[in-house]
């Protein structure tokens, strides 16, 4: 019905929209359902005198409206839209102690939100009254305190506003606020709570001791309990120690860090860890303590999920490692790897693990050219791999044709060559001219080929299944070699082995025991 007037053209419509408005929300001759739609009325009639320039009329009925009077029903002096309504009023049209009263009356009823707070707390600031806007930092704080979504903000504001104005001249002050927003007890969620320690510790290295600094910085890892920012934690955490420390043998204070940092993380962060506290030993000249860094995460590094881990320790060795180094570290990989077979992991784990990889991933050398590497550097020949327990042979250039018999033997195996009998039941296979060779005596050391030599003759074996071998003849061989051997073979052949009966073998035993008679002339 107020809407109506103003198009009307109606002159007096002021005085008709007050008397209607009078009727509604003084005489109450209508009986609202909530108490938001009565509220709604009251802001129509301030809007509505706002839009005829009548500023202390509209300013009356919002302290009208806002007022707790014994006809007030149904908390209309609690309504949070009446209220925001009266606080921008009374900055444009009361006074400084009008507002300063609103505000707190705002507070004093428990309606007041952190907008409402920090909208006190700037307009103090706005009229140089510095240190009440402080105090009502104090006041929202405690209507407010965490885990609630306002205690960040307003502590945010306070810490700025504080640090701002007064710096370095009231440390004292300022550190207990921070030692306040960061108890335990009521301390931010982990997802802010390192904003505020990062802040303090940036308070300590502008205006503080460097030490006190790195003091904050640890509380920080301590108190962060996510891995991820955890570890970046404990990253900064050794930058800012690595920066106050300097280099030389100060960076050797650095050790205690990184061995806590490895023991609170888990593996995979850990090992990141350990790539940093490597590189630290290295940059020291530390080879062997390097060394035992990379040996100790690659425990904690499987070679599927962090391959940039090997591939670091690979480079390593590759530029300060020796052969047997270097076969140490692939020995490792090797049981690391069969340790984490039968780990499992989702295909998100993966990904995100090899996006982090990829963006340093060089192109690096295999095993076989690292070990030439290594070994041209180092002036040696690179060793035959050898079985523990038997001694290497003594090889030459004449030696080779050695080599060539053992196959052309082990072709023969394959082909199922079948060696006859002679006249005295003994038989050899004589080879053809062509692969006749003469050893000499001094090559009677045994030596043991490695895994290529093998592999060679299992691949010859299977070819020489398929191929007939025609130079091998027969020859007999005469008894008068084999000495006895030969009679008695003679004998088997025969097919006449002499028989003992039972009385006879009593016999012998009998003898044989009066012979090995024991006398105990004791």
């Amino acid at each position: 019905m107020a809407a109506v007037h103003p198009n009307s053209g109606c002159i007096d419509v002021p005085r008709r929209n007050r008397g209607c408005a009078r009727r509604v929300c003084i005489d109450r001759t209508y009986r609202f359902k909530s108490t938001d739609d009565a509220a709604q009325v009251w802001c129509s009639w301030v809007e509505m005198e706002l839009r005829h320039d009548c500023f202390d009329e509209a300013l009356s009925v919002i302290r009208q409206a806002v007022a707790n009077t014994p006809n007030t029903k149904g908390g209309l002096h609690k309504s949070l839209r009446l209220w925001n309504l009266a606080l921008d009023l009374e900055e444009s049209l009361g006074g400084f102690e009008n507002t300063r009263a609103s505000y707190d009356r705002v507070i004093e009823l428990g309606v007041a939100t952190p907008q409402i707070i920090r909208n006190y707390a700037s307009y103090l600031k706005q009229h140089t009254h510095h240190e009440q806007s402080y105090t009502v930092y104090e006041r929202g704080l405690e209507l407010f305190p965490f885990p609630h979504l306002g205690a960040l903000v307003l502590w945010t504001e306070y810490l700025t506003n504080f640090e701002e104005r007064y710096g370095g001249s009231k440390l004292e002050r300022l550190r207990d606020l921070y030692e306040r927003c960061l108890d335990p007890e009521t301390s931010p969620s982990q997802d802010d709570i390192s904003n505020f320690y990062i802040r303090y510790a940036k308070l300590e290295e502008q205006y503080g001791l460097s030490k006190r600094a790195l003091s904050v910085y640890e509380r920080m890892c301590t108190a962060i309990l996510s891995s991820p920012s955890k570890r970046i934690s404990y990253e900064l955490y050794i930058s800012k120690a690595t920066q106050f420390l300097g280099g030389g043998s100060g960076l050797s204070k650095i050790r205690p860090i990184y061995e806590t940092a490895i023991s609170s993380l888990d593996d995979l962060d850990a090992a990141k860890i350990c790539l940093s506290y490597a590189a630290l030993e290295t940059k020291l000249g530390e080879l062997d303590r390097a060394r035992t860094v990379y040996t100790y995460g690659a425990q904690m590094a499987d070679p599927r999920r962090f391959d940039g881990y090997w591939k670091e320790w690979h480079s390593f060795e590759v530029k300060r490692g020796s052969e047997d180094t270097f076969r140490d570290m692939l020995r490792i990989k090797r049981a690391v790897s069969a340790a984490f077979s039968t780990v499992n992991y989702n295909a998100a784990e993966m990904t995100a693990d090899d996006a982090d990889d990829q963006k340093n991933n060089a192109k690096s050398l295999t095993d076989a050219e690292a070990i030439a590497m290594i070994t041209k550097q180092e002036g040696i020949q690179p060793k035959r791999p050898t079985i523990g327990g038997f001694v290497t042979g003594k090889r030459g250039a004449d030696d080779a044709g050695l080599e060539v018999l053992e196959r052309q033997a082990a072709r023969l195996r394959g082909a199922g060559v079948n060696v006859g009998s002679g006249g005295d039941g003994d038989a050899v296979a004589h080879v053809s001219k062509s692969a006749a060779v003469t050893v000499n005596a001094d090559a009677g050391e045994i030596d043991l080929d490695d895994g290529t030599d093998e592999e060679d003759d299992d691949d010859d074996d299977v070819n020489a299944s398929s191929t007939a071998v025609t130079n091998v003849e027969m020859k007999h061989v005469p008894a008068g070699v084999f000495g006895g051997l030969a009679a008695g073979s003679a004998t088997e052949s025969q097919g006449t082995v002499p028989t003992m009966g039972a009385l006879a073998r009593l016999q012998a035993s009998k003898a044989t025991d009066s012979n090995n008679t024991y006398v105990n002339y004791d």
